[in-house]
């Protein structure tokens, strides 16, 4: 009997415990699941992915010196919370006083939002983004920051900036590229931006208590891919050249705005593209947008070798000798309006070569007129057959688009008939017009213009670009050597005279434009040249199209003197033209782009002046050089001096301002 009462004693033990336990575990689930709710939800174990950015590939020029890259930069923030009462108080003062010190805020301000957070419980406020490395570790030794992460509160948050190490040089050409901003894909780094950005890696992290998100492994990881290179066609000594000449005519002549683009004949590479307008703000030019492919002018007479084109094809057997009747003090009507030349050619009577090597307007609409007025959509068809009318389909954006009027068009005159020849009622973009003589230049064929050269991942290329053509013969052979003809005269006898005296030879055109305005024309001038070097076995064509309101307009005295400045310069400094002159007979001496690549490579020393060392330094080992330095601050000077040749491997010196 006894022992049934202790079994029964030990059994009733028994339950009440685990009945004590359930009540327990259920009060503790009610608390969970009411009061105590937030709290846990806010302290239990979350995990997230992470994205890590890749490594943006690098943009180059032809010649292997870097033109855009990709340095870490960091965004610094304050967790309050993370520092004790004692060391808060403490350190508060001086910490602000050395952040007031480094430009991130007023010492007041800083405190008060520190000061402020801590009392809401907040974990953080912002302090500054875009900063160095060299800027950070400046930081990281600040008062209370200098305790260390989970004492002191620093936050960091890494990324990459975009850095040009030769400033504004081809600015709009290279571009870049600005998701986040409406029309942000601009020039080479925005057309490429697939091949550059790489593929984004991932990083799973947990978050402990304080609110810190730390790494752990996980089968969800993966290494973010370094993003292509792009090997462009840019060659900086030529847009160096081709900024500074034009930029020195502009500010000479006041100009508003214009550009200069040099094209590689053979191939379409485009291999310097500046485009510069005048800025109130600043008092000076800058590259607000690009010129060379959006601005869509009226040429004026650099049309006239579209509308050679057209006349020859229309008549093989035109004679280029035939005289043509002028006016009356170099004037004549056409369809009811007066047109006019800009001066009297042989008093009136002139053979169809002098009046396109003197630029006569009055010439080029009687020719149109007579060949084409019962029919002046063939005058349209023939030109259109050149496919000048179409888009070039630019791998970087912002092309405009050519406008044409024609017969069939609803505000159609007659007179547009004799306007069209001479580069009125239609507008093209400066690219178009290039592309067109860089065609009579190259025997016929238009090429498309291009900017990338290859795009390489490492060492491997994985894209070579080769020419593109728009068009295999823009004209019979017949009317091409007409036209380099015709083009060559201009400068040998006509409104190009100037460039006769070279020591090279050349052919283009000058031309001359009124701007249109809300109520006509207006004061404003286009003036233009395009032309090609050498004549004989062209290389390049040039083009250069200044726009003004000044009282020096023509397209001889304004856009031509930039034209013979790139010229003479890039002819000068091109050893492959004396290869040419040796080789004779037209031939073309010209080494394959992996040839020059390799051994040029990385090897012309950037302007690295006004870059903090760390940017420099991971922009000169990007390129293979050694870098050393002396001094702090910002780059002052780099030895060997930029422009200069430095092989793979050697050391360059970064002489620092000590600032």
């Amino acid at each position: 009997m006894n022992e049934e009462r202790g079994f029964f004693r030990r059994a009733l033990i028994i339950y009440f415990m685990f009945l004590t336990i359930a009540v327990i575990a259920s009060f503790r689930i009610f608390l969970i699941d009411t009061s105590k709710r937030e709290w846990y939800l806010s302290h239990e174990v979350k995990t997230k992915e992470y994205p890590i950015s890749a490594k943006r590939g690098n943009i180059y020029s032809k010649n292997g010196t870097l033109l855009a890259t990709s340095v870490p930069v960091y965004e610094i923030a304050f967790d309050v919370s993370a520092p004790t009462e004692t060391d808060f108080n403490k350190h508060l003062n001086a910490l602000c006083d050395s952040l007031e010190m480094m430009h991130y805020g007023k010492k007041k301000d800083l405190r008060r939002r520190f000061t402020e957070a801590r009392k809401k419980g907040k974990r953080y406020v912002f302090i500054e983004r875009n900063i160095s490395i060299e800027e950070l570790n400046k930081v990281k030794n600040f008062p209370m920051f200098n305790l260390g992460r989970f004492k002191g509160g620093l936050l960091t948050e890494e990324s990459l900036k975009r850095v040009h190490p030769y400033g504004n040089l081809g600015l709009r050409v290279i571009g870049y590229s600005r998701p986040d901003l409406p029309n942000g894909y601009v020039g080479i780094d925005g057309a490429y931006d697939e091949y550059l950005k790489g593929t984004e890696g991932i990083e799973m992290r947990r978050r402990i208590a304080g609110g810190t998100w730390i790494p752990y492994p996980s089968d969800i990881e993966r290494e973010p891919v370094e993003g292509d290179d792009i090997i462009t066609s840019i060659d900086v000594n030529i847009q160096d050249v081709a900024e500074n000449a034009l930029a020195r005519c502009m500010k000479e002549n006041g100009a508003e705005q214009g550009c200069v683009i040099v094209m590689e004949v053979q191939t379409g590479m485009v291999e310097a593209m500046a485009s510069l307008k005048y800025d109130k703000r600043t008092n000076d030019y800058i590259e607000s947008y690009n010129f060379a492919i959006a601005g869509r002018i009226e040429p004026g007479s650099t049309f006239k070798a579209i509308t050679m084109t057209a006349l020859l094809e229309d008549n093989p057997g035109l004679n280029i000798d035939r005289i043509i009747d002028l006016g009356e003090y170099g004037k004549k009507a056409f369809y009811g309006r007066v047109m006019s030349d800009s001066h009297v050619i042989n008093d009136g009577h002139a053979s169809i070569r002098e009046c396109f090597e003197q630029s006569s307007n009055v010439a080029f609409a009687t020719l149109a007129v007579e060949a084409f007025d019962k029919d002046p959509q063939r005058f349209m068809d023939l030109i259109f057959k050149t496919k000048i009318n179409e888009p070039l389909n630019l791998d970087i954006k912002g092309e405009g688009v050519p406008k044409f009027r024609t017969p069939k068009d609803k505000y159609w005159a007659p007179v547009d008939l004799s306007r069209i020849p001479i580069g009125y009622a239609l507008s093209l973009c400066p690219i178009h017009m290039i592309t067109y003589y860089n065609a009579i230049a190259n025997n016929g064929k238009m090429l498309k213009p291009q900017f990338v050269r290859e795009i390489r991942h490492d060492k491997e290329v994985i894209k070579k670009a080769e020419p593109i053509v728009i068009n295999e013969r823009i004209a019979s052979e017949h009317t091409i050597k007409t036209l380099q003809t015709l083009l060559r005269g201009v400068v040998q006898n006509g409104t190009a005279k100037a460039l006769s005296k070279c020591y090279f030879t050349s052919a283009g055109k000058t031309g001359t434009s009124h701007i249109s305005g809300n109520r006509g024309y207006t004061n404003s001038h286009t003036a233009s040249f395009i032309g090609y070097f050498p004549a004989e076995t062209p290389r390049y064509t040039c083009l250069v199209v200044i726009q003004t309101s000044g009282s020096k307009y023509f397209g001889a005295a304004l856009s031509l003197p930039v034209f013979k400045e790139v010229a003479e310069k890039v002819y000068a400094t091109n050893l492959s033209f004396a290869d040419d002159e040796q080789q004779g007979n037209g031939a073309i001496s010209q080494p394959s782009y992996d040839d020059v690549f390799e051994a040029e490579n990385d090897s012309i020393i950037p302007d690295f002046k006004g870059m903090n060392i760390t940017d420099a330094v991971y922009a000169a080992e990007k390129m293979g050089w050694r870098a050393v330095f002396s001094g702090s601050g910002r780059v002052k000077n780099t030895e060997p001096a930029a422009g200069t040749k430095l092989d793979k491997g050697e050391t360059i010196k970064l002489i620092m301002n000590n600032k």
